[in-house]
């Protein structure tokens, strides 16, 4: 019976084929199921995650035993056959960088590197699903040569293909590739000496970047061919997949309607915004420009991606010549800075666009390993969301939106 029906239904016979036998998906299922420390904590694509351990693999003073061994390593990789700038690799080479610093988020760089005795600084920009914004590179240069006007610099822009900067006379482009290779390359070089679980974790930081951010990744490869070989299946099995963010985008919508005071406005199934009805006694929310059709210029926002989902406060733009709405956003934006314990998360600058002033992790990836009681976890998160955050929050903006204000009173001449 089961062979008449698949010799009757080609859609079966197509997905038969895709999973009896085949050995590149038995390879690509290999692959995933393999355990690595990195993607077992979720920070595979993880800009932040990737900053933080790229600082603590440049920083000459931290555990992993390799000095400047590292930061020298991947300096070297960066400016060899680089001419115009302040050093070069053979500099580097020779160089004693074993009282170097790296910092985290040092006037918001990524991975801010400085000797005194070199008298050298590196600054990297990490970018991996995002791009350059608010003239980023030319802002971290010029604070790099305010804060260190007498030192060398190198300033390198991380990319998973090594894509071009802005300022490609002032920055150093260096691809995730080139990274991974240098990880590799110091594991090589120093795994006698290194103890095994710094090899261990090296090694797995690099066959994780070869996963999944290298763009000729062996994962990328597997997957390029199986798809080629079964696009049929395949496409089949994406026409029926299960639309878990359109399922969550209901389940946050009701949860919101069920709220005194709470008003959807325009909503998409990865933002779900929403507003006090309170904040409409105020003219001024209502000058925003091209954010919604609402023009709202603060709204809250339920940041609802595949796997993960955030509890947002994002203040949006406005006309540039219009005063009022500017000053209503710098009021907004001053505010949060003033309470910043009611406002986790929030960005430290206005920029012109948009702005997060409130930012919280509702679920993350692990949360998503059990469909069933996704919706569950979502309304719990979001539930907590409400009762912890969103009181602190409309109290401190009722500091700034208000009711129409009366006209201001004239003076009036009393004659006798």
């Amino acid at each position: 019976m089961n062979k008449l029906l698949s010799q009757l239904n080609p859609q079966i016979r197509m997905l038969e084929t895709l999973v009896v036998s085949n050995r590149d998906l038995d390879r690509l299922e290999d692959l995933l199921d393999e355990f690595n420390l990195f993607e077992a904590c979720g920070a595979t694509r993880v800009e932040l995650r990737h900053s933080d351990f790229l600082r603590f693999l440049l920083d000459p003073g931290e555990t992993h035993g390799l000095g400047d061994y590292f930061l020298k390593a991947l300096l070297k990789r960066c400016l060899v056959g680089v001419v115009g700038q302040d050093v070069s690799a053979i500099v580097i080479d020779v160089a004693d960088l074993s009282d170097a610093v790296a910092e985290r988020e040092r006037w918001g760089i990524d991975a801010l590197v400085h000797s005194e005795r070199s008298r050298l600084v590196i600054a990297f920009e990490n970018k991996i699903d995002s791009g350059e914004h608010s003239n980023q590179l030319a802002r971290y240069r010029e604070t790099v040569q305010r804060e260190f006007p007498n030192y060398r610099r190198v300033l390198i822009y991380l990319t998973p293909e090594g894509d071009e900067p802005s300022d490609p006379e002032q920055w150093l482009a260096l691809s995730y590739e080139t990274l991974m290779d240098a990880v590799r390359g110091v594991v090589e070089a120093r795994r006698n000496t290194l103890g095994s679980a710094v090899v261990t974790t090296l090694e797995h930081y690099a066959t994780m970047i070869g996963r999944h951010i290298v763009e000729e990744s062996e994962i990328a490869k597997l997957c390029q061919q199986i798809y080629r070989q079964h696009k049929g299946a395949l496409d089949l099995i994406f026409e029926h997949k299960p639309d878990l963010q359109m399922d969550l985008k209901g389940v946050l919508e009701e949860e919101i309607c069920k709220q005194t005071g709470l008003r959807l406005d325009h909503c998409t199934k990865s933002a779900i915004r929403f507003f006090h009805e309170e904040w409409d006694r105020d003219p001024r929310e209502k000058l925003g420009n091209g954010w919604t059709p609402t023009k709202r210029v603060v709204l809250f926002e339920l940041s609802n991606a595949p796997d993960s989902l955030k509890f947002k406060l994002i203040i949006g733009p406005v006309e540039k010549a219009d005063i009022a709405a500017i000053e209503f956003r710098r009021a907004i934006f001053t505010c949060s800075q003033s309470h910043r314990e009611d406002f986790p998360g929030g960005m430290p600058t206005l920029y012109p666009q948009w702005t997060t002033i409130l930012s919280r992790d509702l679920m993350k990836k692990k949360d998503y390993s059990e469909p069933e009681s996704i919706a569950e976890k979502a309304r719990e998160a979001m539930s907590h969301a409400l009762r912890d955050n969103m009181p602190k929050v409309l109290a401190r903006l009722k500091e700034v939106i208000r009711g129409p204000q009366p006209p201001p009173l004239h003076d009036q001449t009393i004659s006798g």
